[in-house]
This record gives C-alpha cells, sequence and structure tokens, in this order.
C-alpha cells in the first residue's frame, strides 16, 4: 500500500506494481526462503492466538492497507468472520483484490470510505502499511483506525523490525520498499497509545529463514526478544 493520503492528486506509487507485486516481493522474500503465503497465514495464526477467548465467531474485521487481498482468505478462515473490509488507497491493487477474493461477505473499498464506518469493526488488522506513511501523516491514519473500531475492538498492527538488518537488505530488494521510513516498536506503540488506543502487547515473530524451520517451534519462547522478521503490536479500543 502507498502512502494513505486522501488528498493527495498524486496516483499511488502501489497501482504501478499491482500487477506485478508478486514478483517485486518475492525479491526481498527469496532471502528468507518462504513465499508471502507463508508469512500472512502466520500472521494470521498469530493474531488468533493472542485474541484468545475475546475473539467472538461473527465478527467483522477491517483490512487496512489491503493491497491485493493476500491477507483475506486466512483472516476470514482463521479468524471466522461474518465479514471483511479491506481498504487502500491504490484503485489497480481494490481491482485484483475483488476479482480473486470478493464476495458478498467481503468487500474492498478505496481509503475514504473509512470515513463513513464510525464504529464498524470488532478486530482490525494491518501488515507492513506504516513504513509507507509520510511520518506526518501517520497519526491522521491511526486516528481514522482508531474511529472505525468498536468500543472494545481489538486492533494487530504487523510492522517490519527495524532493529533487524536482515530485513533492511530484504526491504532495499523490493522495488516499493525504497522509500520505506521503517517504525521501531516503541515508536509504533507510542503511536497507537497517543491515538486512544490500550496496547495489549508487542511480539516478534519470524526469526528463523525455511534453512532453519527446524527451530520454528522455538518462536514462541521467543517473541518477547526483538529479533524476529516482523512485530505486532496489538491493541484495544477502549470500551
Amino acid at each position: 500500500m502507498s502512502a494513505p493520503s486522501t488528498t493527495s492528486p498524486v496516483p499511488p506509487e502501489f497501482d504501478q506494481f499491482a500487477g506485478d507485486y508478486d514478483a517485486a516481493l518475492n525479491r526481498g522474500l527469496k532471502f528468507s526462503g518462504e513465499t508471502k503465503e507463508y508469512f500472512a497465514e502466520n500472521r494470521v495464526k498469530w493474531f488468533k492466538q493472542r485474541l484468545g477467548d475475546s475473539l467472538k465467531l461473527g465478527s467483522r474485521c477491517l483490512d487496512y492497507g489491503c493491497g491485493t487481498g493476500t491477507a483475506t482468505p486466512y483472516l476470514m478462515e482463521t479468524l471466522g468472520l461474518a465479514s471483511l473490509t479491506g481498504v487502500d488507497l491504490s484503485e489497480e491493487s481494490l481491482v485484483m483484490a475483488r476479482k480473486d477474493h470478493g464476495s458478498p461477505e467481503v468487500q474492498f473499498q478505496p481509503l475514504d470510505a473509512l470515513d463513513g464506518l464510525p464504529d464498524s469493526f470488532d478486530v482490525g488488522y494491518c501488515n507492513g502499511v506504516f513504513h509507507h506513511i509520510p511520518p506526518a501523516e501517520r497519526a491522521g491514519c491511526a486516528a481514522a483506525i482508531f474511529k472505525s473500531m468498536k468500543p472494545g475492538g481489538i486492533f494487530a498492527l504487523w510492522e517490519n523490525n527495524a532493529w533487524n538488518p536482515i530485513v533492511r537488505f530484504m526491504m532495499s530488494r523490493v522495488p516499493f520498499d525504497a522509500d520505506a521510513i521503517v517504525l521501531f516498536p516503541f515508536e509504533t506503540r507510542k503511536l497507537m497509545r497517543d491515538t486512544g488506543f490500550e496496547i495489549l502487547g508487542t511480539d516478534s515473530l519470524f526469526v528463523f529463514p525455511a534453512s532453519l524451520a527446524f527451530l520454528r517451534p522455538l518462536e514462541p519462547s521467543l517473541c518477547k526478544l526483538p529479533i524476529g522478521g516482523q512485530y505486532q503490536v496489538l491493541c484495544r479500543k477502549p470500551a
């Protein structure tokens, strides 16, 4: 997803990558030995584990910066959702998402559609979006998410780990990450806290590449160390 400024007249940079998104992303991911689907599936599994008993069947979910909809099937199936709304600034990405994942229960809308959906979502999800947002615009984007969540709603914000040099190298190989300004976990927590969210926890994931997959059962015990490829900040809108 490109920088979410709904007032910008410049076409989103991700439009030019929408049709070639997988190939562009895989230039970086190949060093992990995994596909984007592996990361999408395991992010959602981790999110569900952290939601625990607070996840209600039939929940409505927001996917902020949904891109081409990679996370959609995992969110719908793993979380047992009643509906999902994905929003993004890139119209070309939304076209592809609708084609591949659209249904009566799943809708993909322009980013500014979120303005008309206050207090609408029980759970929310966002992956790898905020490092594309200019720092001056991040607070406004976080506020839009906060407004869209129901009181008591839980939001998971995933970001690439700025502490990890391998992640920075991988991002340098991905064309649409050329302008990325990564966020350290403390910056992400502060952003969400300043917006009004309660911080429930921070977890680091994806420590071991495919070549060391036999060590992955250790990852849950390592999740509080800032060594993984990505981290999740889990937060809640006060009830």
